[in-house]
């Protein structure tokens, strides 16, 4: 089940004991304590689930690019030339980097590899032109913090991925959250669509990270009651988990209660509350972040097969330079 922020803050609440608190206190401790859960389970789930794409364009002889915000680690990549897609390749070895760039004669080039720095990539070879690219990166979210929205009615139509609202409330800092209809006479009430663009004040546009439309897939409604909420960039069986974790740190820290902090951080950790287990692989483990860990570990994420590419800098010179032509 998909959880919005509001939702999470709601079920943390209800775990404390202080539904519908204005306590300005525990609504900041919260505040903290769901940022550093969330980025907790990012780092621990590198899959694809926490992978995006990110379009960049390179430059004449210029060889450094900057990381995109959020970006942890680069899954791999292309280079787009006509309307054929290139693969980059990673280079893991710095000295391997070092070598190729000692090379002082470079033909016209298209970029064939990339390798990592602390907050930027290098790509090689160094392109003598104007080329687009995409690279597929593990991102960490930013923390979550806006409350629902549900002003108004809004009109979804069969097949079509725009949404109106003819009270004109939406706003560009919509794009990325997630709707979903609330009216359960409606058809496809429950079901969350990403909002992906911003028109004006009336209207949004659903769809998904990759650029890909999301129509609504049920019948035409109008008026519909919705909301419009901020989700955890996870798979939806791990939204609970993060009041867990905040009740835990809650627990743990302003009501220094540690049992209740070793229940629901058994909880968060495994899913079972008497579970103190924390080791990761543990395949008796099904629930919490460890299950979730365990489930996804060998789905497939786009994690390029190849990790030690032979580098042939002479052959690759002639290639690009053929397909520059």
């Amino acid at each position: 089940m998909r959880l919005t922020y509001q939702d999470i803050k709601e079920q943390h609440l209800r775990y404390i004991n202080e539904v519908g608190t204005t306590n300005t206190d525990l609504l900041a401790d919260f505040n903290t304590n769901l940022g550093q859960r969330y980025q907790l389970v990012l780092a621990k789930l590198n899959n694809y689930k926490t992978v995006k794409p990110y379009s960049f364009s390179t430059a004449n002889n210029t060889q450094l690019y900057p990381f995109p915000p959020g970006l942890v680690t680069i899954e791999g990549g292309y280079i787009t030339i006509g309307s054929v897609n290139y693969p980059l390749q990673p280079i893991l070895s710095r000295n391997n980097i070092l070598q190729l760039n000692a090379i002082q004669i470079q033909a016209s080039a298209v970029p064939q590899f990339y390798f990592i720095e602390q907050d930027s990539f290098q790509v090689w070879p160094i392109p003598q032109a104007t080329y687009t690219g995409v690279i597929y990166y593990h991102f960490r979210d930013r923390n979550l913090s806006v409350d629902d929205f549900s002003t108004g009615t809004i009109t979804v139509t069969n097949g079509s991925a725009i949404v109106e609202n003819a009270d004109a409330v939406f706003t560009s800092s919509m794009v990325g959250r997630w709707l979903t209809v609330t009216d359960t006479t409606v058809q496809g009430q429950g079901y969350w669509y990403r909002i992906t663009g911003f028109t004006d004040t009336t209207h949004v546009t659903l769809g998904t990270n990759s650029g890909v439309a999301s129509s609504w897939a049920f019948a035409t409604a109008t008026p519909a009651a919705y909301r419009i909420g901020e989700t955890p960039e996870l798979p939806e069986e791990l939204h609970t988990i993060l009041s867990w974790g905040t009740a835990a740190d809650f627990y743990g820290g302003m009501q220094k209660d540690p049992d209740s902090a070793e229940l629901y951080d058994n909880l968060f950790w495994t899913g079972n509350a008497k579970n103190k287990n924390r080791v990761e692989g543990t395949p008796e483990i099904t629930g919490g972040l460890l299950g979730a860990i365990n489930l996804y570990n060998d789905r497939d994420d786009r994690r390029i097969v190849r990790r030690k590419p032979r580098l042939n800098p002479l052959q690759y010179k002639v290639w690009a330079t053929e397909l520059s032509q």
